[in-house]
């Protein structure tokens, strides 16, 4: 042998050995990581949970579209109280009933998480982000009282929604029961209902700032989901290409659009705001914001706040309503004889008249069709993420300070220790025995529970109700020939049915 390929081997030979001792030091690397977990969440009586990677933890295990079918999968195999890791925050999932239920009953765990795709979408929302609880109730309180004094619960609100629906429905007529995709219209009618009671006007479905505003809000819901991977690694925002990849840039830009537009109403308000005569929303928000800056000059009624309200509005108020219509219409599709007895109900109780909310106490059917679409195609699978405020314990388990909870409401909604048949669609199953009306299970938890029950469910109830019999009383809902249910969905804000069409004939 030469001595050149004598020093090739030899480098060769050299070369050889380095990538074993790499190999060997990142075998070690790795099993350190897992042991050392392990032995934390053994010494600290942690929640039991699958193995991740290093850095990324369980993110690429878990289905972009159905992560709450993957959660569940996990909770049947580790118990009610789990944890796993995604990016580098340790998160606990409540997967049994009792559980979450306790968890949503206490105040302990009553914050939101200070990490996560909200805070990088509406960081001063008293709603959704932060561990504010002072703040959280305050607004929490005033919007509630806001919306009262707005006509909720009253027939003032009710009116304006049957006036949007009368613009719906026309807009349905003029495509002759032709094939269509009922979210075009739906969107700026539900949209509409919300600016209606935060502007105080509607917009035209082909109005600039109607089409501008739909648009984005559409992307930036989207963009919300609880296991995004930008909300566990924000610092990706920064890399061009990874931004937009997972579309993120495009969000945020969208994000700031709509604030910018936001800003301008406001201002508009402020300019036009006569203290006796409130409104709208912004108006309710401006007295209010007056009043309490005369004795309190650190109040939480500030402008970002007024602002961020609006975008929670927004976000919540008309995506989640939108995407409950969408589901009930699609089952009913799927369903032609529950929706012919839908339509008998309508017929028996008011006619040709329009809807009005008090007939659905006398609708047992309808309103046990509307619940069950809820548990049943559940558009809040992981709630709204948890965050607890101390140090505490459940189902046995140590849970500390800050740290994020997932409560799997799907799983809640589909446990067959409460519920017969979970996997089918039975319209009649909350109503109860004599017929007459509806039962509510303290385990159906579509608004979540507790202190942190969503603020909007009564209008969201009424809006669903009125838009649902208003729709089946005046049209027969089909698919277009040959097309069979697949029930595809995916996690966005919301766990929104992939784009559909429906004929909507019209009945004589």
């Amino acid at each position: 042998m030469s001595q050149l390929q004598t020093l090739i081997w030899a480098s060769v030979t050299r070369a050889r050995a380095f990538e074993r001792e790499i190999f060997v030091a990142l075998v070690v690397l790795v099993v350190v990581y897992f042991a050392v977990g392990a032995w934390k969440a053994w010494r600290c009586n942690l929640p039991p949970g699958p193995f991740g990677l290093p850095i990324v933890g369980y993110l690429p295990f878990l289905s972009l579209n159905n992560p709450h079918i993957d959660l569940s999968k996990l909770g049947k195999k580790y118990g009610d109280v789990f944890r796993l890791k995604l990016g580098s925050e340790t998160v606990i999932v409540l997967h049994g009933v009792e559980v979450i239920k306790e968890a949503l009953l206490r105040t302990d765990f009553l914050g939101r998480p200070t990490r996560g795709v909200l805070k990088l979408f509406n960081e001063n929302s008293a709603f959704f982000n932060g561990m504010d609880v002072h703040k959280w109730r305050e607004q929490r309180r005033f919007v509630l009282q806001s919306m009262k004094d707005l006509g909720l619960g009253k027939s003032l609100l009710e009116v304006e929604i049957l006036d949007e629906i009368s613009h719906f429905l026309d807009n349905l007529r003029v495509h002759n029961g032709a094939p269509m995709d009922v979210k075009d219209p739906l969107s700026p009618s539900m949209s509409n209902n919300i600016c209606t009671l935060v502007f105080g006007k509607r917009y035209e479905y082909e109005d600039p700032n109607r089409v501008f505003l739909d648009e984005n809000l559409d992307i930036v819901v989207n963009a919300l989901s609880s296991t995004s991977v930008a909300g566990f690694f924000p610092w990706i925002l920064k890399i061009p290409l990874v931004s937009k990849l997972f579309e993120m840039e495009r969000a945020l830009n969208s994000l700031n659009e709509i604030m910018t537009f936001f800003r301008k109403e406001i201002k508009k308000h402020r300019s036009t705001f006569d203290s006796k005569n409130s409104r709208d929303f912004i108006d309710s928000f401006i007295r209010e914001q007056s009043s309490r800056k005369l004795t309190d000059p650190n109040t939480t009624f500030t402008d970002d706040t007024l602002a961020s309200n609006v975008l929670d509005l927004f976000a919540a108020g008309s995506e989640t309503v939108r995407t409950s219509i969408l589901w009930n219409l699609y089952v009913a599709c799927a369903f032609p004889e529950h929706q012919e007895k839908v339509r008998e109900e309508i017929l028996e109780v008011m006619g040709e008249r329009e809807p009005e909310y008090q007939d659905m106490k006398n609708m047992p059917f309808t309103h046990s069709f509307i619940m069950e679409v809820m548990r049943w195609k559940t558009i809040s699978p992981l709630n709204v993420p948890h965050s607890t405020l101390s140090d505490t314990t459940i189902g046995g388990y140590h849970i500390p300070k800050n740290a994020t909870i997932f409560l799997l409401i799907w799983n809640a909604h589909n446990d067959p220790n409460y519920w017969t048949k979970p996997e089918s669609f039975i319209p009649d199953r909350f109503i109860t025995k004599d017929g007459k009306s509806v039962s509510r299970p303290a385990h159906f938890m579509p608004f979540s529970m507790g202190k942190r029950v969503c603020p909007g469910e009564p209008m969201a109830m009424m809006e669903l109700f009125l838009y649902f019999t208003s729709i089946v009383q005046k049209f027969q809902l089909v698919f277009p020939a040959g097309y069979k249910p697949t029930y595809e969905a995916a996690m966005g804000g919301t766990y929104r049915l992939e784009p559909y069409k429906i004929r909507f004939l019209e009945r004589s």
